[in-house]
């Protein structure tokens, strides 16, 4: 881990050493039992190129990213003028099988038909054990996620509580699920309410019998009998502004205050940076004490790093 304040390189999403759940209840909690479990992400960090600095120990300083104008492809390694979803070229974009219009509609999964882009890696992939789950980040949403990664799933999505609901086959057989459960409940989340507040709890335990008595299963899914819920919790000073901040070409360099981190957020003073949305581009990354509100409003604030 890094210890200087200054790096830069290729922008990756942030990644999350995952903690250990903490229950004071026994560790199996059956589907009546309104105790849950407790999730902590206490460490996240900073991947620039191959270089990683700890987040969490960043916040309450300030944090200054400056686009360097290169962008560069997660797969390819060529450097391109425009990033398609996820930070690869339009090459790759059209030809990898993760950024297939499938791998975001599961539902309309072909790797049956012998059409799919990468055989080997939808092998690897999407013929395996999924969860379909129940979170609330800016309010109940349903989603899918491989099996045994559903924390992950939910800190990555800044989700405040998780609950898996049914187990499936395969991605494609919990797409179909998702599907007739989105008649009913949303499977997106509201990035503005989620940065800039604490969503009130939700029971998801009643919400999930709801479900479970009005949808019909699809084959090769099955609804988990011992459902648990998970609170999770996130190194937050205070919730930011529902205004998104980036850097570009237009708007090359950003400077704030760090007040937490939620999801691929980063909780700023005047707004929320998504990290994720700045995937593959070159960002130089500066960190130092904490800025008066006052200067930071000033037109000059660029200048209290030099």
């Amino acid at each position: 881990m890094l210890t200087t304040s200054v790096l830069s390189g290729r922008m990756q999403p942030l990644v999350l050493d995952l903690p250990e759940a903490t229950d004071s209840q026994p560790a199996s909690v059956g589907i009546d039992t309104s105790h849950a479990t407790h999730i902590v992400a206490t460490e996240y960090a900073l991947l620039l190129g191959d270089q990683r600095v700890s987040l969490s120990a960043q916040i309450g300083r300030s944090i200054r990213l400056k686009f360097l104008g290169q962008r560069t492809c997660g797969n390819c390694q060529v450097s391109v003028d425009k990033l398609e979803g996820g930070g690869y070229c339009k090459n790759c974009f059209f030809s990898l099988a993760r950024c297939d219009r499938c791998f975001v509609s599961p539902e309309r999964c072909h790797f049956a038909q012998g059409t799919c882009r990468e055989p080997q890696w939808g092998e690897s992939f999407c013929m395996q054990p999924h969860v379909v789950y129940l979170a609330n980040s800016s309010g109940p949403k349903v989603g899918i996620t491989r099996q045994d990664r559903n924390f992950y799933r939910w800190l990555s999505q800044g989700a405040v509580q998780g609950m898996v609901i049914a187990y499936a086959d395969t991605r494609r057989d919990a797409g179909l699920l998702e599907v007739a459960i989105k008649s009913k409940i949303s499977d997106k989340t509201n990035w503005r309410r989620m940065v800039s507040m604490q969503p009130q709890n939700l029971d998801l335990l009643q919400l999930a019998r709801q479900l479970q008595t009005s949808i019909e299963l699809p084959a090769g899914t099955r609804w988990v009998d011992q459902m648990t819920s998970h609170d999770l919790a996130y190194p937050i000073q205070s919730h930011a502004p529902a205004l998104r901040l980036a850097v570009n070409e237009v708007t090359p360099e950003l400077l704030d205050n760090l007040q937490g981190i939620k999801g691929q957020y980063l909780l700023l003073s005047q707004g929320a940076f998504n990290v994720g949305a700045h995937v593959g581009m070159t960002i130089e990354v500066e960190f130092a004490p904490a800025i008066d509100a006052a200067k930071l409003n000033s037109s000059d604030q660029l200048d209290l790093f030099s």
